[in-house]
């Protein structure tokens, strides 16, 4: 916004994140924590300050450099999962292989690996409408994991699901952060976030 209006989302904000940490964002809503992880993504720009990743300030970046250096580097889950309709499971982790360039062998045979390793063996040929929402947001995760990203950024990955389908989501983010990814997680899931995170930053008004 302008004037009167104008909101500052994200305000002199400083933290930092090692390699293979699980760290928790959390605080009410409107509180800065989606701009946040969406400028880490490189999705949007930040006005002032210097975001580094891997070495790289990835603020100083044009639009084209930072969608290279996502593909490379981060691997983004969203409150909503994005998936094609008309696509099947596999089709759907596919698609980001192709989009970007490694759809070759291996990267077929990953999707498929990760969409099994998420317990979806029997679901590779269904479309979205014919999952879960817990299954569809694995699947969303599997798309993620495709790219073989060093860190992975999840904005409230349960906010649209139902109770009983939280838990099998919280559970492949869990064996994630134990098998060392470096991960960044937007929840308001507080117990989860207790015992998993090494870390939480509280936000609040930016």
């Amino acid at each position: 916004g302008t004037g009167t209006t104008a909101v500052t989302a994200v305000n002199d904000v400083s933290l930092s994140v090692r390699r293979g940490e699980f760290v928790a964002l959390v605080g009410p809503s409107g509180s800065g924590k989606t701009t946040m992880l969406a400028m880490l993504a490189g999705l949007l720009k930040p006005r002032e300050g210097q975001i580094f990743i891997a070495g790289q300030d990835i603020g100083r970046m044009s639009e084209a450099e930072r969608t290279r250096f996502r593909g490379r580097y981060i691997g983004f889950a969203f409150q909503s999962n994005n998936l094609v309709p008309y696509l099947t499971a596999l089709e759907n982790v596919e698609l980001m292989l192709r989009l970007n360039g490694k759809f070759d062998r291996k990267g077929r045979e990953r999707a498929r690996e990760l969409l099994v390793r998420l317990g979806l063996a029997e679901r590779l040929n269904n479309r979205p409408n014919q999952l879960s929402g817990g299954q569809q947001q694995r699947v969303a995760i599997a798309r993620a994991l495709a790219m073989q990203p060093k860190i992975m950024l999840f904005d409230e990955p349960t906010s649209a699901l139902d109770p009983e389908m939280i838990k099998e989501v919280l559970d492949v983010m869990v064996n994630l952060a134990e098998s060392g990814m470096t991960m960044l997680v937007v929840t308001h899931e507080m117990g989860f976030a207790k015992a998993v995170a090494h870390r939480m930053y509280f936000f609040d008004q930016g």
